[in-house]
């Protein structure tokens, strides 16, 4: 039987995504947003109506993904909280991205071998590597998916003129905002596809793009009040000034196309610069000579649609993380390339045909075998907490946040002393560091130390007032029976951030205080916010038992047991059996 070459070309694809990253496939869960998105997710453990309505009414860490969280919910009804399996749909979904990067570069190109070559950087290129290998960077790769799929069903429309591929369009383009709100920029990608390839851009055609920006600007405000009220846009006044964040934004957009031709240094974290003497790092001040460059080089290419359709398709996708509003604590990314990336490859499919050299493969195998082997060593960094953040520091010995994220990691294996060296370097390196104090703290009230543990508390409420330090502090004072100042605190951590631990734990104290009301009315809220929270059931319990409810209590007790809570099997088993 003779094979069709496209179908030998998919196979290939597969099987190489598959050899790079499969050694990656049983990594663990990060705590670095794996735990908040996945595991302590409590929408994603059923698909009920409660669960559905939680995940298209809810932020996670700051941003707007329903669908991305449905795509978790229903990997976990499938497998249970398992790091395979989501690590596995991870994978699937970037081979699928690669294929359709084929099937695409092939449609521009109309070369298949060359369209195959550049699928194949596309799959193993090490700035890639983050967006697979890391849980909660799947959006990237789904918002991707249904991107892509949307834009080939805009093509097919403009081939066909059948209203059914520009309906489909739109759902695709929905699905993918819904994804990530990195999606928006979507109808400008038509706006320019029709621009350079069908010469034109005229009313009819804009009006056609309006519902897509109405979709835009919905997921876009959205956007912006999520990461608001998660307090993820970061001012920069204080440290940079207006001139300097212009470079700051310049260097970050040749950031992407200096690393995909020289992926060297690569990074889970790229921290803001540090100034010296009020100065930037000289390479910033010349990033606009070279942008000069690059746009006096692409005129003389000017006729080119390829070539500036290649440039419009990765200034757009690239745009919305080059920090115009500044957003969290580090300047760039590997997985903002991940989509702006096909722009590139178009780029490189133009210059590489102008050559039209005869031993193409050659051209690119090397690369190409180049950058499968520095992939498949950045899979291994990914491995857990203590490989991702020991690798971030022998790139940048100085990001406060990988020691911070190291002693948590330490802490959670009961290495005390090391986690306490961890946190100090932390302070060392920033002084205003908040989560460092807030978690040193926990190390000194577990040591019995509560006046070590309080100092460094109030340290870090008196910084950054938010929720963890709060919680922190109200558990001290619990502890210390200073329990109005407890609720004081859980009720300011509450309204900073609204966790099942805050209403469980303020509720023990209520408790306490024998405010049997409050108490119950807290831990109704717990088990809305997670039902599958044991504690919160077990103290339903203890309140049910004080107020000598014994069948309501046991009932509280087994169900709280059934789902492994240890003090409610012991409760259980001595009140009702």
């Amino acid at each position: 039987m003779k094979w069709d070459k496209s179908i030998l070309y998919s196979l290939a694809i597969t099987v190489l995504a598959c050899t790079i990253y499969f050694s990656g496939i049983n990594n663990s869960f990060t705590y670095l947003d794996d735990h908040v998105q996945v595991v302590e997710n409590p929408y994603i453990k059923s698909l009920d109506a409660n669960a559905i309505k939680g995940i298209f009414s809810t932020f996670f860490v700051g941003m707007y993904q329903p669908v991305t969280i449905v795509f978790y919910a229903v990997t976990q009804s499938l497998f249970g909280l398992n790091s395979t399996a989501f690590h596995s749909l991870s994978l699937l979904i970037h081979i699928i991205n690669g294929l359709l990067v084929f099937k695409l570069t092939h449609h521009f190109l109309k070369a298949k071998q060359l369209s195959f070559l550049l699928a194949l950087v596309f799959l193993v290129h090490p700035m890639q590597v983050e967006s697979v290998a890391w849980i909660s960077a799947f959006s990237n790769l789904l918002f991707s998916f249904f991107f892509l799929t949307a834009f080939w069903s805009y093509l097919n429309y403009r081939a066909t003129k059948n209203i059914k591929y520009i309906v489909l369009c739109f759902i695709l383009f929905a699905l993918s905002c819904g994804s990530k709100s990195a999606a928006v920029v979507f109808p400008i990608i038509l706006i320019a596809f029709d621009y350079y390839f069908l010469n034109k851009i005229d009313i009819k055609l804009l009006l056609q793009k309006i519902p897509f920006i109405a979709v835009s600007i919905i997921f876009g405000v959205v956007t912006i009040l999520g990461r608001e009220t998660a307090g993820h846009l970061s001012d920069l006044t204080g440290t940079f000034s207006t001139l300097d964040r212009i470079f700051l934004v310049i260097y970050s957009f040749l950031f992407y196309p200096v690393k995909f031709i020289l992926p060297y240094h690569l990074s889970a974290f790229y921290p803001y610069p540090e100034l010296s003497d009020g100065a930037l790092p000289l390479i910033h001040y010349f990033s606009p000579v070279l942008i000069i460059g690059l746009v006096v080089a692409l005129i003389s290419f000017r006729k080119n649609k390829l070539l500036l359709f290649g440039s419009a398709w990765f200034v757009i996708t690239i745009a919305l993380v080059l920090q115009f509003v500044p957003f969290g604590n580090q300047i760039t990314a590997d997985r903002y390339i991940y989509l702006p990336l096909f722009g590139l490859l178009l780029i490189l499919g133009f210059f590489v045909q102008k050559l039209k050299s005869s031993k193409l493969t050659l051209l690119l195998s090397i690369p190409l075998i180049t950058l499968s082997f520095l992939s498949f060593q950045r899979v291994q960094i990914w491995e857990n907490d203590e490989t991702l953040w020991t690798s971030v520091i022998e790139t940048h010995p100085n990001v406060s946040q990988a020691y911070n994220n190291l002693g948590s990691f330490a802490l959670k294996g009961n290495k005390g002393n090391e986690a306490f060296n961890y946190f100090n370097q932390a302070i060392e390196i920033q002084p205003n560091y908040a989560d460092a104090y807030s978690n040193r703290g926990n190390l000194y009230a577990q040591a019995g130390n509560s006046e070590a543990a309080m100092k460094d508390f109030n340290k870090a409420i008196q910084l950054k007032p938010h929720a963890d330090a709060y919680f922190n502090r109200a558990n001290e004072y619990s502890k210390l029976n200073r329990l109005n100042q407890a609720i004081s605190d859980y009720t300011k951590s509450i309204e900073l951030e609204p966790r099942v631990d805050s209403y469980t734990n303020r509720a023990f104290t209520y408790l306490k205080l024998k405010n049997i009301i409050l108490a119950k009315q807290d831990l109704k809220t717990a088990q809305k916010l997670n039902p599958n929270y044991g504690r919160a059931y077990f103290l339903e319990g203890i309140v049910e038992q004080n107020l000598g409810n014994r069948q309501a209590a046991c009932a509280a007790f087994l169900k709280a047991a059934n789902l492994g809570d240890k003090s409610a099997q012991q409760a259980y088993s001595q009140t009702c059996r």
